[in-house]
């Protein structure tokens, strides 16, 4: 009856201390996300920091960002002998966070939403993949859309994008989710002639 005790002490021990990786996955594949990047003040690419203009130019556009990412092995001792360990990502997840604790959905932040891809990733490589982070929906929407209204950067809203990309092996096994952030300033930047933005609404 010890020795059952104690095997069973043991087998718990080792489940505690699996990796909790593993537990999302079912392949031998992980992803790392290197950076996520977007557009600066002045629209120049490659920023940690993006800022996303509700209203430019008599125009409404969305903002985009890049995910530089790498697909490793779970075990770096293994040797890589098929195409199986390569990642196909096909979605990415945005949604929204501030500072202030105060994250209620179209009304403190912008709504989340999901985008479906399609891009390999081979293993031991790592790739760029552009994807939205501020929909042109968004702006015309509460909170964003309310900041029209302030000019020069008066009013800006920080916003902490939770950027989550999922994606499975060629060998068809799900890979665990990989989550980062990025900061967005949002604001109704000036622009090089003024314009008169609309100030219609609209729903979700």
């Amino acid at each position: 009856m010890k020795l059952k005790i104690v095997g069973l002490i043991i087998v718990a021990l080792l489940l505690a201390g699996c990796n909790a990786m593993e537990n999302d996955s079912t392949s031998g594949t992980m992803l790392q996300i290197l950076s996520l990047t977007g557009n600066d003040l002045t629209g120049a690419a490659g920023s940690t920091t993006v800022f996303s203009d509700v209203y430019t130019s008599d125009s409404i556009i969305n903002d985009n960002a890049v995910a530089d990412i790498m697909a490793l092995p779970l075990d770096p001792a293994i040797a890589i002998t098929t195409p199986y360990f390569d990642v196909l990502i096909d979605q990415i997840d945005v949604e929204f966070r501030r500072t202030d604790g105060r994250n209620v959905e179209g009304v403190d932040v912008p709504y989340r939403f999901t985008q479906p891809m399609s891009m390999l990733v081979p293993i031991t490589t790592n790739m760029q993949i552009p994807f939205v982070l501020i929909r042109h929906d968004a702006k015309l929407q509460a909170p964003l859309f309310d900041l029209r209204n302030w000019t020069s950067q008066e009013k800006v809203l920080e916003l902490v994008a939770v950027v989550t990309i999922h994606g499975k092996d060629t060998g068809g096994h799900r890979v665990a989710p990989v989550t980062g952030y990025i900061t967005v300033w949002c604001g109704n930047f000036a622009d090089s002639a003024p314009v008169t933005p609309p100030t219609t609404l609209t729903g979700k």
